[in-house]
């Protein structure tokens, strides 16, 4: 009796019909050949996984978190916070060394503002706890001070350990707002990429 090569019964699965050999696969199919039998089960099997993956479609917001993560590691890659690449920012305001409004002295402030400004661009933050995870939000906007009126739309903003690892990212919108979900640690560190302009912020007290 004849047998089917490899090629044949992979094209016979995937619905090719090879002149002469579609109709030949059938009669020995019908014919009750049980090792051609398995061998067909095989690639129906494995075209079946095969189209199933095809039509498999991860979710968009996971697609543009994976590729916003790597353009951030690729252009902001474990970056040097102590090189002449980083301009350090200098804190213009922060609400915790405020005295509180008469009559709520006595509670506890939950909510932190700072303000820092380098190389032609102020970057506004406020962060609030997230409860009742440990995880902190931070909202913010980056203002350029040289071109007021010129967007800064994409702008990449992360959040790294200062070894380099990645906590968060986030790109600024056409108002330069941007926001940040992320745990409070040790050694935590802002930067802003503006065109050429990189700024870092250390965050501490956020705990």
């Amino acid at each position: 009796m004849e047998h089917f090569s490899e090629q044949a019964w992979a094209d016979f699965a995937r619905g090719f019909d090879v002149p002469g050999k579609a109709q030949g696969i059938n009669a020995h199919l019908t014919a009750g050949c049980l090792d051609c039998k398995a061998v067909y089960d095989f690639w129906e099997h494995l075209q079946a996984v095969a189209l199933a993956e095809s039509a498999y479609a991860p979710p968009e917001n996971l697609v543009r978190m994976a590729k916003f993560e790597f353009t951030a590691r690729q252009s902001a890659a474990k970056p040097k916070f102590e090189s002449e690449n980083w301009s350090l920012a200098s804190l213009l305001f922060d609400s915790f060394s405020q005295p509180l409004t008469a009559g709520v002295r006595s509670s506890a402030a939950t909510t932190r503002q700072v303000v820092y400004e380098a190389e032609g661009l102020t970057v506004d933050l406020r962060f609030d706890p997230i409860v009742p995870s440990r995880r902190v939000s931070a909202v913010g906007q980056i203002l350029d001070k040289r071109v007021p009126r010129e967007s800064v739309t994409g702008a990449t903003i992360v959040v790294w350990v200062e070894d380099g690892q990645l906590v968060a990212t986030a790109a600024a919108n056409g108002f330069g707002e941007f926001q940040l979900e992320f745990e409070p640690q040790e050694h935590l560190r802002l930067t802003a990429r503006v065109g050429r302009r990189r700024v870092q912020i250390p965050l501490t007290n956020l705990k």
